[in-house]
């Protein structure tokens, strides 16, 4: 780091003097209490770099780039050392940064080209282009362990945005890819390639995200082959450049690339192949719509069903008595079915109130107990790409808000009363507002908000879900009635 030495007595005394420590050569005339108070008037001047910038020219001549030059500096004391950091923005708001060490060389302030592409790539996008990159400078007198901020905490200098050209890609990623079906022998159909979606949106780059997602029908008895087509190839009508696949031993997963051979998904009925063309890798899972907890000698069809969004995380309330499994249809006898993993005996909570475990489709597993005995609501959590599932047991159901001070002490709250099959939760005359949720057992683990759908004088009808946001009503007394048979569920509130 180059040491700047343009400095004033005057500055000198000043800035010594904030320091007890030091034996002054002269005795000043006044103690500054306030270091980074002086530090404000040291007239340092920056202009920024308006020339475009090349990472990739910067790096090929194994050169730093320049970000800023000093045109003013004074008054600053000696035996300090001017260091100045960049910070790099997702915007103009620079609600998001990362911050970078600079090295000053004579009157430039300049950055390694390899840790500004990387801060691009942390804060704005890891796609290869030109781009406005909002930057701004913090400048910092040093000497030893102590480093005072010009300008106090919040001064920035430069807050113009740099137009900066990003590395090349290492490896080229598309905006999209397809899913190719092939013959048994490999040979694609590129006439019935699917365009798969990308699994953060079609509005982000895929050097962003770039794992992409399709639900598709395995038949039986053979299964699906496939290959993994990029737009190029789509383009050109060319299969020279599909991706086959390599199997991992579970056949639920593998690798990618050109050089193998037809991809084969063994498992039949509606699946989802998830792909990351960075990582070169695929998985397969099931693509169920919902999944029926089944317990006892309960039909499918009054069943309270496990819902999902992804096809791999699946969530809901389920009445469940002693024990349970789970199905993909409304048949109780349909493969597959999920039970207890034998390869890992299920977790029960201190309180007894939450179990976790393992599933299989093992047609030999047992079913998978309860942590209470007899009949009760459960809040489930499945994935099905883990096989991994979490119960928790819903004792209580109350309203929580403002009206009581956000309580959940016992006696601040009115609990509601289940219906015999516990899709039906009541309560009568309760005070409730301005703002509320629902919460289980007392506690937070569980609770539902959620938006408000219709709204009368007398009734007020919101959809609600786990963790959604607080619910807002006019205080007052209301009878309440919640309806877990429905998805959404939905909470109406009928005023007294």
């Amino acid at each position: 780091m180059k040491k700047i030495k343009l400095f004033s007595a005057l500055a000198l005394t000043l800035a010594l003097a904030a320091c007890d420590d030091f034996d002054l050569p002269n005795p000043p005339g006044q103690t500054n209490t306030d270091p980074e108070a002086y530090f404000e008037n040291s007239n340092l001047v920056m202009a920024p770099n308006s020339q475009a910038i090349s990472l990739t020219a910067a790096n090929e001549a194994n050169q730093y780039v320049t970000v800023a030059n000093i045109t003013t500096f004074e008054n600053f004391p000696e035996g300090y050392t001017l260091e100045v950091d960049m910070e790099v923005g997702n915007d103009g708001t620079f609600s998001k940064t990362t911050t970078l060490s600079t090295v000053i060389d004579g009157d430039a302030v300049t950055v390694n080209p390899d840790l500004l592409n990387g801060a691009i790539q942390s804060v704005i996008t890891k796609k290869p282009g030109t781009y406005d990159v909002n930057s701004r400078l913090a400048a910092y007198a040093v000497r030893g362990n102590t480093r005072l901020r010009l300008g106090g905490v919040n001064n920035y200098y430069l807050t113009e945005a740099l137009n900066v050209t990003t590395f090349d890609a290492t490896k080229v990623i598309e905006d999209a890819y397809y899913l190719v079906p092939c013959a048994l022998d490999g040979t694609p159909n590129m006439g019935a390639a699917i365009q798969m979606n990308n699994t953060a949106g079609s509005d982000v780059s895929a050097y962003d995200n770039p794992e992409f997602a399709i639900k598709i029908e395995s038949p039986a008895p053979d299964g699906y082959f496939f290959k993994i087509a990029p737009q190029s190839a789509i383009s050109a009508g060319s299969a020279a450049s599909l991706y086959g696949a390599n199997p991992a031993a579970d056949g639920m997963s593998g690798k990618l690339s050109t050089d193998y051979g037809v991809g084969h998904i063994s498992i039949t009925g509606d699946v989802l192949i998830t792909v990351n063309m960075e990582e070169d890798s695929y998985s397969v899972n099931y693509a169920f719509e919902v999944l029926y907890p089944f317990s006892g000698s309960t039909a499918a069809d009054k069943l309270m069903l496990l819902y999902t969004t992804n096809y791999i995380n699946y969530s809901g309330v389920a009445a469940i008595n002693n024990q349970w499994f789970l199905g993909a249809k409304p048949d109780k006898k349909a493969e597959p079915l999920f039970r207890q993993s034998e390869e890992e005996e299920a977790v029960v909570s201190e309180d007894g109130l939450v179990m976790t475990g393992l599933l299989t489709n093992d047609p030999s597993a047992a079913q998978i107990k309860t942590p209470v005995r007899g009949n009760h609501l459960y809040w489930v959590d499945v994935n099905l790409v883990q096989l991994t599932y979490s119960l928790s047991a819903i004792e209580t159901l109350s309203v929580i808000g403002s009206a009581n001070g956000w309580s959940n002490e016992p006696e601040n709250v009115v609990d509601l009363t289940p219906s015999k099959d516990l899709k039906i939760w009541t309560g009568t005359d309760i005070h409730v507002g301005p703002e509320f949720k629902l919460n289980a057992n007392h506690a937070w683990e569980i609770d539902f908000g959620g938006t408000k759908v219709a709204d009368t004088e007398g009734e007020h009808v919101y959809n609600i879900t786990m963790k959604g946001g607080n619910l807002e009503v006019e205080e007052g007394n209301y009878d309440i009635t919640v309806d877990f048979s429905v998805q959404p569920y939905v909470l109406t509130l009928k005023k007294k």
